[in-house]
């Protein structure tokens, strides 16, 4: 399980920039091999198929480097991005 995330994650490490930069990759392979195990089944995640693989890990890593991003900002930058949300 940890050699394939580790791959996937490496992957979308080149690939996406922002992981780079608000993400430890070392990290994430273990936030995410936490979260299969707890989450999923072993058979399950065997013969999940790389590509859908990639698509959760990459929506879990989005969301981790979106969180670490909003925790960066100052008071009046979060008030303005809480003004932004309460529009959509």
């Amino acid at each position: 399980m940890k050699t394939r995330i580790e791959k996937v994650v490496n992957i979308l490490m080149e690939e996406r920039p922002l992981f780079k930069e608000e993400l430890n990759a070392d990290e994430m392979v273990q936030e995410l091999c936490d979260l299969f195990q707890k989450n999923l089944p072993i058979e399950e995640f065997n013969s999940m198929d790389d590509q859908e693989l990639k698509k959760h890990c990459s929506a879990i890593m989005v969301t981790e480097a979106v969180a670490g991003t909003l925790n960066e900002l100052t008071p009046e930058q979060l008030a303005i991005f809480d003004e932004m949300i309460k529009r959509k």
